[in-house]
């Protein structure tokens, strides 16, 4: 079938692997979140579900800051703020050219 590909229904295994993050992270496991968190970003980052993957990186960071791993917690925040902030997303134009030096 020519409409089948390996990405089809990543979406939706994304939002399970979302799903089972948080169920872990009510529990107290922070480990298990992590790990779904991680694979789920992994599955939605091939489909362009920006706003998923924004609050993804969102539970993420603030997973990673509660756990005090702060340079990580940055580091997902700002992958969720890129993903928002794709080309075509924001209504401000580029980004000011740098002064000449």
């Amino acid at each position: 079938m020519a409409g089948l590909t390996a990405d089809r229904g990543a979406v939706h295994a994304g939002g399970a692997h979302r799903l089972l993050g948080l169920i872990a992270d009510e529990r107290g496991d922070t480990e298990a979140a992590e790990e779904h968190y991680c694979a789920a970003l992994s599955l939605l980052e091939r489909t362009g579900a920006a706003g998923d993957l924004a609050d993804l990186c969102r539970l993420l960071g603030d997973l990673l800051r509660r756990e005090g791993r702060l340079e990580a917690a940055m580091d997902a925040y700002r992958t969720g703020l890129g993903h928002r902030a794709a080309p075509g997303t924001t209504t401000l134009g580029p980004a000011p050219a740098e002064p000449p030096m």
